[in-house]
């Protein structure tokens, strides 16, 4: 007996808003969208290609959604004709994104509205897709913000803490997110108001700076306010844009603060699930209690490889501790192609696994779901009536 997942619905726990795009996308501007990469790709001139060769820049995610959206499009597979399709049908971009979200059967999504800036609407999101909305509150914009409208490190470590702690009293709000990867690494060290203080007239005049102390610090306040208020602590964890700080971005580099005895009750979400070093995030969630995982970003953007993903995390992590993203961020269709592809691959696994007599169907049927959005249900249960429809 074979399981199948197509039915089953499923909750995003790490995702982006956008807006409609106000003209018609040609291929290279699509293209564009669904990379990762901060850097545009760059054509030689006169680039000759072959008939149904990729386009320039495209790699396998990108051709995996150009073939499943042919299908559903029932057109060529082909880039040109995916977007042409694509552009007509998103014409009406509210309905073509319900349309794609129920398909998927999206029926929830916790969004990280700290990218794109300025923020978008969390209730124009919500009637766009159709979904049940749970935010995520970035601490990166309110450093930037509240270091402009402070003149003393004193006066803005106490707003900080009292911007974090109003926001988490917001029933939509489930939790605090860092980037932190993005500007200093994971390798946090203890909290230090003394050297954060002598990093904090840098951070003012360049918010991008790495001041490494003033960033530890800021993330050990969003620690302790997510344990006052029983909330989730979301840090992105892996690969990301250009602008990571790779060498520094494994989750292990969190493992002091995460032992640290004043967080063994708070909740912390490694998003991505630190992609590439999945093993070391599916270990970490193994041996400490208090936190989980999501595959976004590796599902869907390594595209076959997400069957490769989804086996070795369930090497360590237990079956209850990981849970399913995409990290959509400018089209609906990488928010569809996410459950499509994630679907696909967990069931060859899940058939796997059955046909290894490790489990028998039921119980390989009960693990999809979990991943898919009961374990959502379980970790977020006291916010789930916060949700934006």
């Amino acid at each position: 007996m074979k399981i199948s997942l197509k039915e089953i619905q499923a909750i995003d726990v790490h995702a982006h808003p956008y807006l409609a795009n106000p003209e018609p996308y040609t291929p290279e501007e699509f293209v564009r969208k669904l990379s990762l990469s901060v850097i545009p790709n760059q054509m030689p001139p006169n680039y000759k290609r072959l008939n149904k060769q990729p386009f320039p820049g495209s790699n396998m995610w990108v051709q995996i959604l150009i073939q499943r959206m042919a299908k559903y499009f029932s057109c060529e597979s082909t880039l040109e004709a995916v977007v042409e399709h694509r552009n007509t049908m998103a014409g009406d971009f509210r309905k073509y994104t319900r349309e794609l979200f129920s398909d998927a059967k999206i029926t929830g999504l916790v969004g990280d509205f700290g990218y794109p800036q300025p923020p978008l609407s969390k209730e124009e999101y919500a009637d766009l897709c159709g979904a049940r909305i749970w935010e995520i509150y970035r601490i990166e914009p309110v450093m930037v913000q509240l270091s402009q409208e402070s003149q003393t490190f004193a006066e803005f470590s106490e707003k900080y803490r009292e911007d974090l702690a109003k926001a988490l009293k917001k029933e939509e709000i489930v939790g605090l997110k860092s980037i932190i990867a993005y500007r200093s690494g994971l390798e946090i060290t203890p909290i230090n108001e003394k050297l954060a203080l002598t990093e904090y007239e840098e951070f003012k005049h360049n918010s991008r700076a790495k001041v490494k102390n003033l960033r530890d610090y800021c993330l050990h306040i969003a620690m302790e306010e997510c344990t006052n208020a029983e909330k989730v602590m979301h840090i992105h964890t892996g690969i990301g844009d250009g602008e990571v700080i790779l060498p520094k971005a494994s989750p292990s580099f969190l493992l002091d603060m995460l032992r640290d005895e004043k967080y063994e009750n708070t909740k912390v979400h490694l998003v991505h699930g630190g992609y590439p070093w999945v093993e070391e995030a599916a270990f970490i969630v193994s041996i400490l209690p208090n936190v989980y995982m999501d595959i976004s970003l590796q599902n869907p953007f390594s595209g076959h490889g997400v069957k490769r993903i989804l086996s070795q995390v369930f090497e360590f992590a237990p079956f209850d501790k990981v849970m399913y993203g995409s990290d959509a961020f400018t089209v609906p269709e990488m928010n569809w192609l996410g459950v499509h592809l994630f679907k696909e691959c967990f069931e060859d696994v899940l058939n796997s696994w059955i046909d290894s007599d490790y489990m028998d169907p039921e119980t390989a049927q009960a693990i999809g779901e979990m991943v898919l959005y009961r374990n959502f249900e379980n970790v977020y249960q006291n916010q789930l009536k916060g949700a934006k429809v």
